[in-house]
């Protein structure tokens, strides 16, 4: 049979793992979260744009179809 001290054990283990994990999931989000707003800011920027994003190529460039097709 189990014994009462095993199932605190693996209740201290358990609480120190999700501590940790809580931890690195909330820095994650802020990191996820900041490299977003940055992003954001730097695609306001033209000359920047260009490069971030693929659709600016386009912007503005009228899509030629054939006609018979």
């Amino acid at each position: 049979m189990k014994r009462p001290q095993d199932d605190e054990i693996y209740t201290e283990l358990f609480l120190s793992f999700s501590a940790k994990a809580e931890h690195w999931l909330k820095r994650g989000v802020l990191v996820l979260l900041a490299a977003l707003c940055l992003f954001q800011i730097l695609l306001r920027i033209p000359e920047i744009r260009y490069f971030l994003a693929s659709a600016e190529k386009y912007e503005g460039v009228p899509i030629h179809r054939e006609q018979g097709k």
